[in-house]
């Protein structure tokens, strides 16, 4: 019996320090449709003229997204070339979506009274939404483990 509970010890905190990946994408998520939603609320600014001020507002708030989601994941290291690459014209694309997200919404507005007012928060959730989403994948294909730390989980759960 005293044999049982070292080893169930070891076995449980082993699982204790693996991440809950589960857990951990729910708080990316949420926290991606946190600043999504307060880049939109940026993009709602009904001065005329300050919409460079909301712009350099908004670039802020997503490079604080960027780098939040980086330390939940804590910076992992060892993103291969098609991981970076990915990200880059992921990002490219974003800025593409968030273009056209609000060509589409101004092009409504000049048919339909009030929605050309709502294209740039509707073009900045969209991207601020995959830029959050990209990033989030940048640092999920870093995340690795080396093969002793790998063995020592799959044995200490193993006894």
């Amino acid at each position: 019996m005293s044999e049982i509970l070292p080893i169930a010890s070891a076995k449980m905190e082993a699982i204790a320090r693996e991440p809950n990946l589960v857990k951990l994408n729910k708080e990316i998520r949420e926290l991606i449709i946190d600043y999504a939603i307060a880049a939109a609320i940026l993009g709602l600014n009904p001065l005329h003229g300050f919409l460079t001020v909301t712009l350099l507002a908004a670039s802020v708030l997503l490079l604080k997204m960027m780098r939040d989601i980086g330390a939940k994941w804590g910076y992992p290291k060892g993103q291969d070339a098609l991981a970076i690459a990915g990200n880059l014209l992921g990002g490219v694309s974003d800025f593409w979506v968030g273009f056209m997200v609000w060509i589409s919404m101004y092009g409504l507005g000049l048919f339909v009274p009030f929605v050309g007012s709502f294209a740039v928060a509707a073009s900045l959730f969209a991207l601020t939404w995959r830029l959050g989403q990209a990033t989030h994948l940048y640092y999920a294909s870093g995340y690795q483990r080396d093969a002793p730390e790998i063995r020592q989980v799959f044995d200490n759960s193993q006894h």
